[in-house]
């Protein structure tokens, strides 16, 4: 079974940074890091299987088996011995702690063995060849962990498709937590994620042949992180389950405990011994859980601000979704109303207040036209607003603009708004008026000037003429064409 969140695309204006960081560390791990192992091992496995180390070490293991009352295990490792994976019985051996650290102390073959001096020396060579595969030195053995393994197991993985698996699901989960917790809190969260998930293997499976290693668990924290700092939000999940697959919106806490029990079947039910480590994926997910538990008790239950974000973008996009659909069915009050709670929400959407205005304009509502008209005029004369010309020519058109109340550099904002957007009527309608405000030419003359040259550039000769009269006649000092 599987089942992945459907987050809304990155904003790649603020990229992930340590998600992408930590998807390109695993990458160069696994290329340059674990890249000849495959080479290493095998010639790590040739010299034993060609020294006197079997013959001398394997059967002692069998042997020590009996004695401590493992009989099926010694019968089993037996058949294998005398079959065809004899390997099995050299991983059972190197997995058995206490064996390995009395064969290693010269206690299974003793100096008093004729042959000891060459298992000795054979003994040397192998561990120094065993000791040059990256994958194994760096794995996490739940028999001996050090703190450097506790860590470094995180960015391994056995194959390029258990990479590729990991790394895609990194990235679908990684930048969205990443943006809200900010890149060194994220960070922290995996970081603590991958070591919680170890803690299963070092407390129940330090038995267990073989090593751990992968970063599913950190990532599985990273998924449970997710869940909680949403919360109840509903939220799209893409599901597979046998033969059924889809998307589904569902409360993203309802699926936390789908995915733990998930793992727990599967560790105990349905696939006890596979390769996958169940475990380590339900310790990631319970330490990811409370990391994320801990960040909002630490917020007084609140989550982080661009969750809030999303809720809110949410909610504009279904307002903004009702608002079309009545003007497409030519409720055109109702849309007005609409439009007008969204414009509440962001008012410094240019485009959305010019869509208010054309909305405005197709009612009966003189209110909602004058409302609509003022905002956008009010915005136009902000500094760094890109209002449409041809919008702010029609809200300056009513009475809405006798109501509104600029300086003259704002009333020069909209004029030079009106010349660069090529509305030229509007534009020197509203120079005349500045005209007779401005008496000493501050504003009113750099509008004339911009207003002839423009109008010059764009074939109007005459009228451009015409204006470059007018500021002759009033601010003769202040010239400048």
């Amino acid at each position: 079974m599987l089942i992945l969140p459907l987050p809304a695309r990155p904003d790649w204006s603020r990229p992930p940074l340590v998600t992408l960081g930590l998807m390109l560390l695993c990458v160069i791990v696994f290329v340059v890091g674990q890249g000849g192992d495959e080479e290493r091992d095998a010639a790590a496995i040739s010299f034993y299987a060609n020294s006197v180390l079997p013959d001398l070490e394997l059967p002692a293991f069998i042997a020590d088996l009996r004695t401590r009352g493992r009989s099926v295990d010694a019968d089993s490792l037996e058949r294998a011995l005398a079959g065809t994976d004899p390997r099995r019985v050299l991983e059972t051996m190197s997995a058995d702690r206490d064996f390995m650290r009395r064969l290693k102390g010269g206690q299974i073959i003793t100096p008093a063995d004729a042959r000891y001096a060459d298992w000795r020396s054979a003994r040397t060579r192998y561990e120094a060849l065993r000791a040059k595969v990256f994958t194994e030195k760096w794995s996490l053995n739940a028999g001996t962990p050090t703190p450097a393994t506790v860590l470094s197991h995180m960015f391994l993985h056995g194959d390029i498709m258990h990479l590729a698996g990991n790394l895609a699901v990194l990235f679908i989960v990684g930048y969205t937590v990443e943006a809200a917790l900010g890149g060194l809190v994220f960070l922290g969260l995996y970081l603590l994620g991958g070591v919680g998930a170890a803690v299963p293997d070092l407390l129940f499976a330090a038995d267990r042949v073989g090593y751990g290693l992968g970063a599913s668990g950190a990532i599985s924290a990273v998924m449970a992180a997710y869940l909680v700092l949403f919360g109840l939000r509903r939220i799209r999940f893409f599901y597979w389950f046998a033969f059924f697959f889809g998307t589904v919106r569902w409360p993203a806490l309802a699926i936390l405990p789908v995915w733990i029990g998930n793992e727990l079947l599967q560790r105990f039910v349905f696939d006890p011994h596979g390769q996958v480590n169940y475990l380590a994926h339900f310790g990631g997910f319970v330490a990811g859980a409370l990391l994320a538990g801990a960040y909002r008790w630490r917020r007084a239950g609140a989550t982080a601000e661009s969750v809030e974000r999303i809720d809110a973008d949410l909610a504009f996009a279904q307002l903004h979704e009702r608002a079309v659909a009545h003007v497409a069915q030519m409720q055109f009050d109702l849309a007005a109303q609409r439009y007008r709670s969204l414009v509440e929400l962001r008012p410094g959407d240019d485009a959305l207040l010019a869509e208010y205005l054309r909305v405005a304009r197709l009612t009966r509502d003189e209110s909602a036209l004058q409302d609509a008209s003022v905002r956008l005029i009010e915005r136009a004369a902000t500094p760094g607003s890109a209002v449409d010309a041809l919008a702010l020519a029609q809200a300056l058109q009513g009475s809405a603009a006798a109501s509104v109340r600029l300086s003259n550099a704002g009333w020069s904002r909209l004029a030079q708004g009106l010349i660069a957007g090529g509305a030229f009527d509007a534009a020197e309608a509203l120079a005349l008026k500045l005209v007779a405000r401005d008496a000493a030419g501050d504003v009113a003359a750099g509008v004339l000037g911009s207003l002839a040259r423009a109008l010059r550039d764009a074939g109007q000769a005459e009228r451009a003429e015409r204006v470059k009269r007018l500021l002759l006649q009033r601010y003769p000092q202040l010239a400048r064409l």
